[in-house]
This record gives structure tokens, sequence and C-alpha cells, in this order.
């Protein structure tokens, strides 16, 4: 293996029947169901203190100390996660940078989720390894978690607020 100015091993054509991204490596490249799987990491270690942060007596009418510091972690791991994908893409990883841009980002993270990597090595080093079970596990019930306290806040919605519902849906 080589390494990098930041001395993080990148994977060389030597390495390319073995090499397996980790979650926290900065170099190599991630496929999209990695991309999607690891990218529920930074979330949940920034929602749930932050959740627990919140339910503490007397903090919504104070500052929240922590909110800054996760923010800004959760902005770095975008950029990084984002930075990975990208060199699956055999594209730049500056062009991470475009995820903090609003509107923008919606059009670069669909392109991150559904553009397929390039096979096998390119620039950035040799094609990521399969998918483990837990990867694909997290992947495919990722959109079902995100999915289903949606259509339960609408439910909801819809029975508090009928009269909304049905004036914008039509649905008596």
């Amino acid at each position: 293996m080589t390494v990098s100015g930041d001395t993080t091993p990148v994977p060389t054509a030597a390495d390319a029947a073995t090499y397996q991204p980790r979650l926290f490596q900065l170099n190599g490249r991630i496929g999209r169901a990695r991309y999607l799987a690891y990218a529920i990491v930074p979330f949940v270690l920034v929602a749930v203190p932050g959740a627990i942060e919140v339910a503490l007596p007397g903090t919504i009418q104070s500052a929240h100390p922590f909110a800054g510091t996760a923010f800004t972690a959760l902005v770095l791991a975008t950029f990084l996660l984002g930075r990975r994908r990208l060199h699956d893409l055999n594209r730049n990883g500056w062009l991470a940078l475009m995820l903090l841009v609003p509107i923008v980002n919606l059009f670069i993270a669909l392109w991150l989720l559904l553009a397929p990597g390039t096979a096998g090595i390119n620039d950035h080093g040799p094609a990521p390894a399969p998918n483990t079970r837990g990867v694909n596990l997290v992947a495919w019930l990722l959109p079902v978690a995100v999915m289903v306290p949606l259509a339960a806040a609408a439910a909801l919605f819809c029975a508090l607020w009928g009269h909304v519902c049905s004036s914008v849906f039509g649905v008596h």
C-alpha cells in the first residue's frame, strides 16, 4: 500500500483483491450501498446526543452547546463520505463541497446515490470489495426507516386535520 499526505493508506493495484473500505477511512472508494449505510452513522452520533440534550429540562430556552459541534461534525462527515463516493465515480473529491450548497446538494446527493461507480481500478484506487450483509441490510432498511415515520406523520396529520387533507388531496 502507498501512503498519501494525510497518512491514510491508499489501496494500490496490488491490493485490488483485498481492498475492504472502512467507515472512518479518509481515502479510497465506496459504492452506493456503503455510502447510504455509512451516512447513517454520523447522523445517529449527532441525533441521539442532540435529542437527549433537547429533552433535558431547561435546554429548550437556552443555547445548545452541543449543536455547533454536532453540526460541524455532521458537515465534515458528509464531505468526507461524499468525497469517497465521488472517488468511486472517478471524480475529484472537491466536488463534495457542492453538498454544502442548498438546492444543488439535492441533485448531488441523488447523483451519488443513483450513479454506478467505475468498474475496476480508477484514478482513486481499486473498486471496493463486495458489500457485507450488514452494509446491505442497513442500505435496504434505511429508506424504510425514513418512509414509515413519514407515512405515520402524514396519517396523523390527516387524522387530526382531516379538513386540510380533504381539500388538498380531494379525499373525504
